[in-house]
């Protein structure tokens, strides 16, 4: 594997985590000696950091940038999420009686990150880690409808469709109408267009500036999607999404929900 590894890439890694554990910052000298590198190196990763704003540049010393704040935030942000949602995502497997899951948006699709198994003895449901296919899986269409609405084009040529079964939609008219009802109706649906005789539904979950930041979704055999009324899981799932959006970005609306019952 060491002969597939950027050298520069790695020595901008080095640098990066230097001055991220430095208060002060660090010098152009303190870098180009702390890491046997030669000035020039060094200074040509440090100005493309600056350009990125992953470093930033005071005086003579170099700081953590914006964009690595961003980043982390991101990461942070991200796990508090997981984490708020697992309890929801267990109340509402054992109230719908399907599988749920927690997906982040990722470049190729649905990723995702929780997986609650349903209390029935037929379970079907990927493992977390899984990427899901933008246009034939529920939550991929969530993210699809919410960000990649004018780059429909653009992912096709990509290569980012995939056409898993004969009900998968792949021509972009068809999927630009069911992007449109999926922001109408609030929610997204795969109906057996990832896996036959599977169906999948999933909505949007909204930081604090109303931004989609994640889905929640359920999935199940047909079999067992039939033995309660869509009506009450789509109820369900959009009450879970709301849950988890207040618990993970404003808890104090939560809590004051809770103690005015």
């Amino acid at each position: 594997m060491v002969s597939y590894v950027i050298p520069n890439l790695a020595n901008a890694c080095r640098i990066i985590s230097l001055v991220s554990e430095s208060e002060q910052g660090l010098s152009l000298t303190e870098l180009e000696q702390g890491l046997s590198l030669p000035r020039t190196t060094a200074f040509r990763i440090l100005q493309t950091l600056c350009q990125e704003r992953v470093l930033a540049k005071q005086g003579k010393r170099y700081q953590v940038g914006a964009q690595l704040f961003k980043l982390g935030i991101n990461v942070l942000s991200s796990q508090r999420l997981s984490q708020q949602a697992l309890p929801c995502l267990q109340q509402l497997a054992l109230k719908t009686g399907l599988s749920s899951h927690l997906a982040l948006p990722h470049s190729e699709g649905a990723l995702l990150v929780e997986v609650c198994d349903s209390p029935n003895p037929l379970r079907l449901a990927a493992r977390p880690g899984t990427v899901a296919v933008f246009n034939c899986s529920a939550a991929g269409k969530v993210f699809l409808a919410h960000h990649y609405l004018d780059q429909l084009a653009e992912l096709a040529q990509a290569g980012r469709f995939a056409s898993l079964t004969k009900r998968s939609i792949t021509e972009l008219p068809q999927l630009q109408s069911e992007l449109q009802r999926v922001l109408a109706r609030g929610y997204a649906a795969d109906e057996m267009e990832y896996h036959n005789d599977v169906r999948c539904l999933a909505a949007p979950v909204r930081n604090e500036q109303g931004q989609v930041v994640a889905a929640v979704g359920v999935t199940g055999p047909l079999a067992v999607f039939g033995k309660q009324p869509i009506t009450a899981i789509i109820a369900a799932l959009k009450q879970t999404a709301i849950d988890i959006a207040l618990s993970t970005y404003r808890p104090q609306l939560l809590a004051g929900n809770v103690s005015g019952h």
